[in-house]
């Protein structure tokens, strides 16, 4: 079980979300591939039976993955049909039990005796083994008519063969796809199990106040080898596992805040996709949110503003501020400032580094602070690495700034000493 400081029911609740619908990784995997969908349609067109499928064998089962069917045929067989193996035509294919191809099933003595050849009226058959790279099989690719058909030959058994070979490269794909994403996950729940995730604090500081008044909370990962945040981010996602990192990163940095004196905020990042998060919501219902904001990537598309807007509405009213992070180097150009009505602008490192040389920079951030002005935002530069970037921004009425020239990340204790000495010099 995934297990966090506070909130192991909401992170479970995230778990069952994340795993609804993924009982089984593999059949997941194939049944949203449409190239076997379309595969299964027209080898039954191409050979002008009733029915074609592509089975697997699992869990002692033979289990239809995808089905086609004529508009004439009448045999009630669905994706996710199930038999035990012993009982089918491909279980004894599989086996060379039975021929691939079986012209008339009332010929055949096994054919004539199985209970499924009464039960879907199969009066035709032919169907092939999907062998996968390794040799084993993963089960079959079939097709079958109502009534007997002498014509069936072993032109049609190659083509179907063909047709298997092509469907075993697909699924091979996909189940190493969702071995890896397995694997993945695996490594994500633990990195949070184990705690090798831990919040490091960046200083945000204030030109107006002259000051430090905040704290943007960065994760930090302590695997071997050593991998960016990113790295562990998108890895996350990749795997359908974005949101549980993602809150775990948050609810770590909420569980530090009672330890950070009141005078100073922090700022989370969080994903557009998981901001209605029923889990998120829960976490922000129990924080003080006047010393909360909120970061949302401009690197990220926002589907509906709207239901954006509304989600956060009563945080806000509680007073949680909203930030656009990465301004002037996402995806929205500038979409996310005008939608939002976002309480801090926090231009991107692209836009800051070298402005003092870069006049087309300067005239850029100089125009997103007269907009921030006309708005009653707050503009905040962020990646500032040298004393001229500093001078430009302060120069430009840019009201905050946050960057490796004032100071790095550093562990809580470490970011409050700096601060208490910091406030005190200045």
């Amino acid at each position: 079980m995934l297990k966090t400081n506070n909130s192991v029911d909401l992170m479970t609740a995230i778990l069952g979300a994340q795993n609804q619908g993924r009982i089984d990784e593999e059949l997941l995997a194939s049944s949203l591939n449409h190239d076997l969908e379309h595969l299964v349609q027209t080898i039954r067109q191409h050979l002008g039976m009733d029915v074609a499928f592509l089975s697997r064998f699992h869990d002692g089962n033979r289990e239809m993955l995808h089905v086609d069917k004529s508009d004439s045929c009448g045999v009630f067989l669905n994706e996710g049909h199930k038999d035990r193996s012993e009982v089918t035509y491909c279980q004894l294919i599989a086996e060379e039990k039975l021929p691939q191809i079986i012209p008339d099933t009332s010929k055949n003595d096994i054919t004539k005796a199985l209970a499924v050849t009464k039960v879907l009226n199969i009066g035709s058959y032919i169907g092939v083994p999907i062998y996968l790279s390794d040799d084993s099989i993963y089960g079959t690719l079939c097709c079958f008519s109502e009534k007997a058909d002498e014509s069936l030959s072993a032109k049609d058994l190659s083509i179907l063969t063909l047709f298997a070979k092509f469907a075993a490269r697909n699924i091979e794909k996909e189940l190493t796809a969702s071995r890896l994403h397995k694997l993945a996950r695996n490594d994500i729940f633990d990195i949070i199990n184990n705690k090798q995730l831990s919040i490091v604090f960046q200083p945000i500081y204030n030109f107006k106040t002259n000051s430090i008044k905040g704290f943007e909370c960065l994760s930090r990962f302590q695997t071997k080898p050593y991998h960016s945040p990113d790295y562990w981010f998108n890895k996350a996602n990749a795997s359908g596992v974005g949101e549980v990192l993602e809150l775990f990163a948050i609810e770590e940095a909420l569980n530090l805040l009672p330890a950070i004196p009141e005078q100073y905020y922090i700022t989370l990042n969080v994903s557009p996709k998981h901001l209605t998060s029923s889990c998120l919501q829960a976490m922000l219902d129990k924080a003080p949110l006047h010393r909360v904001v909120l970061e949302v990537t401009e690197r990220e598309s926002i589907p509906d503003y709207k239901i954006f807007r509304n989600s956060i509405q009563s945080f806000r009213e509680r007073g949680m501020r909203l930030a656009v992070d990465d301004a002037g180097a996402g995806f929205a150009s500038f979409q996310h400032i005008l939608e939002l009505q976002a309480d801090i602008i926090k231009l991107d490192r692209s836009l800051i580094a070298n402005i003092n040389s870069d006049h087309r920079k300067r005239a850029l951030v100089a125009a997103l602070i007269g907009f921030a002005k006309e708005t009653k935002s707050k503009v905040l530069g962020e990646g500032v690495e040298t004393l001229a970037e500093l001078e430009v921004l302060q120069e430009l009425g840019a009201q905050k700034i946050q960057g490796y020239f004032f100071c790095h990340p550093l562990p809580l204790k470490d970011a409050l000493a700096f601060c208490e000495a910091k406030n005190s010099n200045i």
